[in-house]
């Protein structure tokens, strides 16, 4: 599942931009988590959350906080996400770049156009993604596993148990993963890993919904929340879903 960020004050170009999204990824078997921010303080505001972000399209005319300082604060926080500028009138400069943006956008591109670069972008953030894995293992065998694909890790004898959602590359292992690392380690490198129970982690991108002490993923499981842990995951999802908005 990729993360991606679409920060215009435009509603209209922001459900076009989500269309040629879903045009541009053809027959890949990758899935999108959007988020949608009006202006740059609305998307700033949410950068010190556990919102994960693989790639931002920025509009770079946007009033009151202007896309350059949007792009600065952006990197800051996600030093390897794919940025991508994007105006109707506007040309970069000097300091538009400091902020390394893979690709430059005008908006009077043709549809045609505008498919053709995202195709190539959504190829950038995939081989950025394949990047953030875990070392796993398979009876005898080695596997990465994506972190996006992780819902859940438990605790296990040595080290931990990672589950998978269905439909990612991982899922075709139908024996249990493990990988070295205990959950303390993995949450420490990994913020949208977060603690629900001493036992386990659930990946807080694929929760759906908290209802009373049960934590609904979007695979249509349920785990619970224990006592210890009840406010800080329950903070913690409301700051993810907050960043949506």
């Amino acid at each position: 599942m990729y993360h991606v960020a679409i920060c215009d004050d435009d509603k209209v170009f922001v459900s076009y931009i989500k269309k040629i999204l879903n045009q541009a990824r053809e027959n890949r078997e990758c899935q999108f988590k959007i988020y949608e921010f009006g202006s740059g303080e609305d998307l700033v505001s949410c950068l010190d959350t556990n919102m994960h972000l693989d790639l931002l399209i920025l509009d770079m005319e946007l009033g009151g906080m202007d896309g350059d300082e949007t792009a600065r604060q952006f990197r800051e926080k996600f030093k390897d996400a794919v940025l991508v500028f994007c105006s109707g009138v506007r040309t970069p400069t000097v300091k538009s770049f400091k902020a390394t943006p893979y690709r430059y956008l005008l908006k009077s591109y043709s549809d045609v156009q505008f498919v053709h670069e995202l195709k190539e972008i959504l190829a950038e953030v995939e081989k950025k993604v394949r990047k953030e894995y875990i070392i796993g293992h398979y009876r005898n065998n080695v596997i990465k596993v994506n972190v996006h694909n992780i819902l859940y890790v438990e605790n296990a004898k040595r080290g931990s148990k990672v589950t998978v959602c269905s439909n990612c590359e991982e899922a075709r292992f139908k024996g249990q993963i493990l990988v070295d690392d205990k959950l303390g380690v993995l949450s420490q490198k990994f913020h949208e890993l977060v603690f629900a129970h001493s036992s386990y982690i659930i990946n807080i991108n694929h929760v759906e919904k908290i209802v009373g002490h049960e934590v609904y993923l979007d695979s249509g499981e349920y785990l619970s929340i224990s006592r210890t842990y009840q406010k800080s995951f329950r903070e913690t999802f409301t700051k993810s879903i907050a960043a949506k908005y």
